[in-house]
């Protein structure tokens, strides 16, 4: 691979991961959405709106702020993904209401579980978007090879 297919192909993912990030939220927002809809009480409206918001925004902060600076250095092991959760949760229980946290207790149990279980599957469905926009730029790459 030459240094200008190199060069391109690492500018096309500096710009699609944000991309990908940004979808991801929207997807979560359109799922809450959903779940919104389905729910009668406001008040519990607003509780799941907040709490996904809240998961959704500390992974992104995580990524950017925490994550991203590891995974460059090659430093991104098992204890530092463990700090990256707690760090997390510890965000995304400074970013809730009492009332949320008190919603999560009261019907899911350990309020730090509950959230360390969303934002690790908020995580994998980032992953998951991440590989399909990796697997869709490498068809393109192939193809412009072939030309």
């Amino acid at each position: 691979m030459n240094e200008f297919t190199r060069s391109l192909l690492y500018i096309a993912l500096l710009v699609c991961v944000p991309i990908v990030t940004a979808c991801i939220q929207k997807g979560i927002a359109v799922f809450i959405e959903f779940i919104v809809a389905k729910t009668n009480d406001i008040k519990v409206q607003r509780i799941v709106r907040e709490i996904g918001s809240a998961v959704s925004n500390a992974v992104a902060a995580m990524n950017q702020t925490y994550v991203n600076d590891l995974k460059t250095a090659g430093t991104f092991k098992e204890a530092e993904q463990k700090e990256a959760l707690m760090r997390a949760v510890s965000a995304a229980l400074k970013s809730m209401s009492s009332d949320a946290q008190d919603y999560i207790k009261s019907n899911f149990g350990d309020t730090t579980q509950y959230l360390e279980n969303c934002i690790e599957a908020q995580i994998d469905a980032n992953h998951v978007a991440a590989n399909h926009v990796a697997a869709k730029q490498a068809a393109v790459q192939n193809t412009l090879n072939l030309g």
